[in-house]
């Protein structure tokens, strides 16, 4: 009997730990990064402008590196890139490089010095199609997101494979809810509708990554569509902004702002953004009665690189919409008013570790706060309506990715 139960507890520990295996860090965001040297013959550094682009995910970014040559590049989502590096009194680089894991990749631009004549043919690497990659995920990069100036919601919607509803929930395929949103590596289970919540400004997004198939382990439950949303912008050193001011029909304003500065190994970003509108839901009737609406939110980041293994993030996010319930002729006559509000507050922070060239550790945590509420005049007929609901959330995931060739193993909670 002794030995009997002896077994017992070892299959017990052991289907334990077959199920943190099995929970295998979901909602990890399935990017990585990229760490360039550039150096001159004699293994020098040199600084350099290093253009490094995806057409498939729709990645481009050119920096300039250090005085010693270094540059990191984070964020990347998995696929070819091509890199491209200039240096005065060099020749041009052109190669390409591969991310398929999040352990950083390491990699070494070496210039040759510029001859008096040449004539250089340079055949591009084809980033358009990711040879690697077994399902279909479309990415939206900064440019098209920013042309678009769209909501987060349309902007999804755009995509093949999905359905809008009229109060601005997303369908994926004809799923009623099955759409997982992943912001910033942290999953968000609730429904998301921007008519009567609050949501992330377009504006604010750098990159998202849509899919509808071919959904990664670490996504977990929503089998629908899943929506990876990042928000943090590309670290450059100094002081780093933008302002956008927009407008249009029934009296909608709105306006977005967002600054960033890095210096040493330290970014610190803020942004905020504000909107009106005097048609905020779809009206019952033409009249478009009591149907004003506000919404705003702020956030602020920051990032440090304590060493080449360890990094920390810190971000704090808050959301809010106010708007009014639109009225039919009978219940404005009765001068009926009922107002709707909506409040999200959450903090995030993340601590990665590089234990060596194959082996990472990301550890994320958050807090969410989220609160609706609908209040009802005296006169609203034919049912005085309210509402006050509120619910916390606390989220925390430990993850251990290990990069083999072109495999990667993944153990998480």
């Amino acid at each position: 009997m002794e030995g009997h139960g002896l077994l017992n507890a070892r299959f017990s520990l052991m289907f334990v730990a077959y199920c943190l295996a099995a929970a295998a860090v979901r909602a990890q965001s399935m990017t990585g990064e990229v760490r360039l040297h550039v150096e001159d013959p004699e293994s020098l550094g040199v600084k350099a402008m290093v253009e490094i682009r995806s057409d498939a995910n729709q990645y481009f970014s050119a920096q300039m590196s250090d005085e010693a040559g270094m540059l990191v590049a984070k964020r990347l989502p998995f696929g070819v890139y091509q890199v491209r590096a200039q240096a005065s009194g060099f020749a041009e680089y052109s190669g390409s490089l591969e991310v398929r894991s999040a352990v950083p990749v390491e990699h070494t631009i070496q210039l040759r010095l510029a001859s008096v004549a040449s004539t250089v043919t340079v055949n591009m690497t084809e980033t358009l199609i990711d040879p690697s990659r077994s399902g279909a995920v479309n990415q939206l990069g900064a440019e098209t997101i920013e042309q678009r100036a769209e909501s987060l919601q349309e902007l999804v919607n755009s995509q093949p494979g999905w359905l809008y509803e009229g109060n601005a929930v997303l369908h994926p395929r004809g799923s009623e809810y099955q759409t997982q949103f992943i912001v910033d590596g942290v999953p968000l289970t609730d429904n998301r509708s921007p008519g009567f919540g609050p949501e992330i400004k377009a504006d604010d997004v750098e990159s998202m990554a849509v899919y509808t198939a071919g959904f990664p382990a670490e996504y977990g439950r929503k089998m629908g569509g899943v929506i990876e949303v990042n928000t943090a912008r590309e670290v450059r050193n100094g002081l780093h902004g933008e302002a956008v001011v927009s407008g249009g029909s029934f009296d909608t304003v709105g306006a977005f702002s967002q600054v960033q500065y890095g210096w040493g190994k330290n970014a610190l970003g803020v942004s905020a953004s504000g909107d009106a509108t005097s048609h905020y839901l779809n009206p019952v009737v033409p009249d478009n009665f009591t149907n004003q609406g506000t919404t705003g939110g702020f956030s602020a980041r920051y990032e440090r690189d304590f060493s080449a293994s360890d990094r920390l993030t810190l971000s704090v996010r808050h959301e809010f919409s106010r708007y009014e319930i639109p009225n039919e002729i009978i219940q404005e006559a009765a001068g009926q008013l009922q107002n709707g509000n909506n409040l999200e507050t959450l903090g995030m922070v993340g601590y990665q570790h590089i234990f060596s060239s194959d082996v990472v550790m990301d550890l994320r945590g958050m807090v969410r706060d989220n609160a609706d509420g609908l209040r009802s005049n005296p006169f609203s007929t034919p049912i005085i309506a309210f509402l006050n609901n509120y619910f916390r959330e606390v989220y925390f995931k430990g993850a251990v990715s290990v990069h083999h060739g072109r495999q990667e193993w993944k153990i998480g909670v």
